[in-house]
């Protein structure tokens, strides 16, 4: 089976095309090694002998993950999930059923704290039933638009000509960081099974790697009292500070350095998940890794440093939600 994009009265249309004579298996020649830069991801592995047969990793996306039925051909509900996207479609081994498949795969996240959203199966009841075979066609058309290299392995996967689509949403919250998994399973003919596996890890966008300098940082210090440096960078709920800090607090001592008289607060901040007590330690342990890395390696005078965590006391964005959250993440310099 092969993907023809066609284009008729300005809408775009998807017709398969199907190669062989009448009676002939139809099965795809896919690859029997992963496709090249492709890994499985650490959070999810793959089904024992499965072969990557598309990969596609961003830094940053948001992905609308079905969180309910296909009805009219929308689903009836999504969750837009944001963060570092990891896209992976699998080729199962031989013999094994999108049954055995599923089942390995929700075990798996369940058995490793995940909490299942949203799960379904075509051919059931109306109450469990995806929507028909049409759900695997929707969820993977916008996939198919942004691989043209891997689209033809691709539909000869997941485009289930056979109505058995099983698909889950799972969703895990560790500290302050959360992550989404889309997973669909289904044959298509006498394809192997198919897997499309989507993991969104919640976490800000990388304007972060984006330092302020010394001149902007005195700038704001000398309008706003204060400034918010978001280039610097912790490990998951710890104080350690991360590399790429380094070219932040490089910037902070040259701006002590040039203004000897200066003295400030270095303040930190968190967002409102785990308790307050915990994240008032957190915060203050940030603070005094700043101070420690300020004093121990570019020599500025402890005594014109001061560190103070205020855990979620003071937002400046909701936290209703992940941005909202990664905003209120942060340490700021206040001028005493």
């Amino acid at each position: 089976m092969r993907l023809l994009k066609m284009r008729t009265g300005g809408c775009s249309l998807w017709v398969l095309l199907f190669v062989g004579a009448l009676g002939q298996s139809m099965a795809a020649d896919l690859p029997h090694t992963d496709v090249p830069k492709s890994k499985d991801s650490p959070i999810v592995s793959r089904f024992a002998g499965s072969t990557i047969i598309a990969y596609h990793e961003a830094s940053y996306d948001e992905v609308a993950l079905p969180m309910g039925p296909l009805r009219n051909s929308a689903f009836a509900k999504t969750l837009a999930a944001t963060g570092k996207v990891t896209r992976i479609v699998y080729a199962s081994p031989t013999g094994k059923t999108p049954a055995e498949v599923f089942a390995n795969f929700r075990e798996s996240l369940q058995g490793s704290g995940f909490k299942l959203l949203y799960s379904c199966t075509s051919g059931t009841s109306a109450e469990t039933a995806c929507g028909g075979y049409n759900f695997a066609h929707n969820y993977a058309d916008s996939i198919l638009e942004q691989d043209n290299a891997h689209r033809n392995s691709m539909v000869d996967l997941l485009f289930s000509a056979d109505d058995d689509v099983r698909y889950l949403l799972a969703e895990l919250q560790r500290d302050d960081r959360k992550v989404d998994v889309g997973l669909m399973v289904t044959r298509n003919s006498d394809n192997p099974t198919g897997v499309l596996l989507q993991i969104i890890e919640s976490g800000q966008m990388p304007t972060k790697q984006v330092t302020v300098d010394a001149a902007a940082m005195s700038k704001a210090l000398q309008s706003e009292g204060k400034i918010a440096l978001y280039g610097l960078q912790f490990a998951t709920d710890s104080a350690n500070l991360q590399p790429e800090s380094e070219a932040t607090l490089k910037q902070m001592s040259d701006l002590l350095h040039q203004q000897p008289k200066l003295k400030v607060y270095i303040v930190g901040h968190t967002d409102n998940t785990g308790s307050l007590e915990h994240n008032l330690t957190l915060s203050q342990k940030r603070a005094e890794s700043v101070v420690a890395a300020l004093t121990g390696k570019y020599g500025i005078a402890p005594a014109r440093l001061s560190a103070k965590g205020l855990a979620s006391y003071s937002p400046v964005a909701p936290n209703h939600d992940e941005p909202g959250k990664a905003k209120n993440r942060r340490v700021e310099l206040v001028e005493q």
